[in-house]
């Protein structure tokens, strides 16, 4: 008499669950390497936007310290950053007081500059509301 010995699970129930768990890791695997560039290309950018602002934080300091040594009343600049960024400074002179000729800082922050609407209008074929005559 030949027995054989039977798997309670059988062998294609066993090749099925195989074939779904390297399928699912293989997905992932794929998922980690995308998230991975996409961090990799925003770290990118991050450093460029942080390297730009201290090159302008530099020239803006720079401009500080002329202008304290300077008898000029007020200082406006707009020093172009990374895109569309700028670092806006303005300086002004104490008028009175046990600080007078000493310098104030009224603004000094990273302004975005947004196109202006006639870019946007320009960048856009949009329906105006008319039947095309």
């Amino acid at each position: 008499m030949d027995r054989r010995q039977e798997s309670p699970f059988g062998v294609g129930i066993i090749t099925i669950i195989t074939v779904l768990l390297v399928l699912t890791l293989s997905i992932f695997a794929a998922l980690t390497l995308t998230t991975a560039k996409a961090d990799l290309a925003l770290s990118e950018i991050n450093a460029e936007t942080v390297q730009s602002y201290y090159a302008a934080d530099r020239e803006a300091a720079q401009q500080y310290a002329a202008f304290a040594s300077g008898n000029e009343t007020e200082l406006d600049e707009w020093i172009p950053m990374e895109g569309n960024q700028s670092l806006h400074i303005t300086l002004g002179r104490i008028p009175s007081g046990a600080m007078e000729g000493g310098v104030t800082i009224e603004h000094w922050e990273v302004v975005a500059s947004g196109p202006d609407e006639s870019e946007i209008q320009d960048q856009w074929n949009l329906w105006d509301g008319g039947l095309g005559e």
